[in-house]
């Protein structure tokens, strides 16, 4: 896209949790701002690093859109406390939680963010309901371009051997929130530390508290997931650090309206 044809996202803040353990995960960062820089303006990131030192150059880049943040932090991933963090210096009405390995297709990021900013009948919009993982040969291709127009031929018809269903629907990776509500409900809880859970928690939260919280259901709603580690979850659920979180999560859908009301007050002391 040229200048002209960028895509405005009319002020809105990105906060992406980053720990670049791996190359493979260093690389897909890489891309996910290639991409966002490309395909966007108007925009800001809030790239919080939690890590004993940062693997993050900004230099690299030198885009004044980016805002990097590093916290020490040596223990399990703490997605719940970053993405608190971001949430808390961020001013848009409308904020994003992005994963670093996942890409939107722009046509429904950018209609999610017009619903909320010019409409009332969301608080949270997730632009897909799918996940698809990329690897091979086109995850590296994408990685260096952040051109969608190299994944979009394959949201139709029978993926090629480089990509595979990674989720067929997920509370988390990228999704759009009135910054009012989050806080309101909370925000992410920080007892969450390693992977998995704290989306969960977030959605039946949120949702038994009066959020509305909705997804697209179209079939090029989808997004695509740069890969790393492996190209399935299935193994990590049964992993006992991250079933743990999980029943924890689910907890949620269990607890009364005041326990949670009570929950909700508490966390969002934080933001205050």
């Amino acid at each position: 896209m040229t200048e002209n044809h960028l895509i405005s996202l009319r002020g809105l803040e990105l906060i992406i949790s980053y720990r670049g353990r791996s190359e493979e995960r260093r690389n897909n960062l890489r891309g996910v701002l290639r991409h966002l820089n490309r395909t966007y303006s108007d925009y800001q990131v809030w790239l919080i690093e939690a890590d004993a030192t940062p693997t993050f150059n900004w230099s690299e880049f030198g885009d004044p859109k980016i805002r990097h943040v590093f916290v020490h932090d040596t223990g399990p991933f703490p997605k719940a406390r970053l993405v608190n963090l971001g949430a808390l210096m961020a001013k848009s009405p409308i904020i994003c939680m992005h994963d670093a390995d996942m890409i939107a297709n722009p046509f429904y990021f950018s209609a999610a963010l017009n619903a909320l900013m010019d409409e009332d009948k969301s608080d949270v919009l997730c632009p897909f309901m799918r996940v698809l993982n990329v690897s091979g040969g086109l995850r590296e291709s994408f990685i260096e371009s952040g051109d969608f127009s190299q994944l979009a031929p394959f949201l139709d018809g029978e993926p090629p051997a480089d990509i595979n269903t990674l989720y067929v629907s997920t509370p988390g990776a990228i999704n759009l929130f009135r910054r009012t509500e989050f806080i309101r409900v909370g925000g992410l809880d920080p007892v969450f530390v390693g992977w998995g859970g704290e989306d969960d928690d977030l959605l039946l939260r949120a949702g038994r508290l009066g959020v509305r919280w909705h997804s697209f259901g179209d079939p090029h709603a989808a997004l695509f997931h740069l890969n790393h580690d492996s190209a399935s979850r299935e193994q990590s659920f049964d992993e006992e650090d991250i079933a743990r979180n999980r029943q924890l999560a689910f907890r949620t859908g269990d607890v009364t309206i005041g326990e949670l009301e009570a929950r909700a007050v508490e966390l969002s002391k934080y933001f205050r």
